[in-house]
């Protein structure tokens, strides 16, 4: 009923229709706990048998609710882990009414389900659907690390992109000169061409020489500024798709699923 209400007007809604009901209805049920502590005096004594009576509804409801998303869980390590990261639900659901303000860390669970996933720009329509299980510690503290590391890559990317790319290039390719004339020379003579060109009497040498000449083509070719601007280009895509794989980290904790398998599911 809320989450229809809800996703009229908000995209990208985590978690389950349940969820907003429960949540709702534990709001309700809090502000009459409210009003009857608060007003108690005031109030007629049916009051406070109504507020009993809907407070012991709404958790007896919360409660089997609790009782079959542990039972869906595969194993017995699975369903303690979920009782590890629902430990608020259990304190609230505990006979004290003052314990149900525990009930609401469901919402702000949600909330920062919301705020992660409305960061991404990924086509996330099934992950949303899907169970809210993380920890608050974990969370907070993978976001603080993460946020620390992407701040650290931007720095990375600012002083990488500045480096002599050509100069890198030429460096290391001179290093390894021998090894790549022997593996051009070992590639030109496995060719068909070249074998059979080398069974005619004295073109063995014209073919050792052509191997040298071309190794050394190849050599001053990846040696070139072009080389240097590829080898830029790449280690700039790979800093992005570094920055896209953390922001991904997220929601992959979130829905306790690789988000990218998840995409590639439903793009199928």
């Amino acid at each position: 009923m809320i989450y229809k209400i809800l996703s009229k007007y908000l995209d990208n809604l985590p978690g389950r229709p349940q969820d907003f009901d429960l949540l709702f209805f534990i709001s309700i049920d809090l502000i009459f706990i409210l009003i009857y502590n608060s007003y108690a005096l005031l109030l007629p004594e049916t009051f406070k048998y109504f507020v009993y009576f809907y407070d012991f509804l709404i958790s007896f409801i919360w409660a089997v609710d609790l009782y079959i998303r542990i039972k869906h869980q595969r194993d017995k390590t699975k369903k303690i882990h979920y009782l590890k990261t629902h430990w608020y639900e259990i304190i609230g659901l505990l006979p004290f009414p003052v314990l149900r303000f525990f009930l609401l860390l469901r919402g702000v669970k949600i909330a920062i389900a919301f705020y992660k996933l409305g960061k991404s720009e990924e086509i996330i329509s099934r992950a949303i659907t899907r169970e809210i299980t993380f920890r608050f510690r974990d969370i907070i503290v993978d976001t603080i690390a993460d946020m620390v590391f992407l701040q650290s890559l931007k720095r990375v990317e600012e002083v990488m992109l500045k480096l002599n790319y050509t100069e890198l290039a030429k460096s290391a390719f001179k290093k390894y000169e021998n090894e790549l004339n022997q593996v051009v020379k070992e590639s030109l003579n496995s060719t068909v061409i070249m074998k059979e060109f080398s069974k005619i009497p004295f073109t063995s040498s014209i073919v050792s020489y052509a191997g040298d000449e071309i190794s050394k083509i190849m050599s001053e070719i990846l040696e070139t500024e072009v080389m240097g601007n590829i080898m830029k280009e790449i280690t700039k895509d790979i800093l992005k798709e570094m920055y896209k794989k953390v922001q991904k980290l997220d929601i992959e904790r979130l829905t306790q699923q690789d988000i990218t398998s998840e995409i590639s599911i439903d793009n199928k």
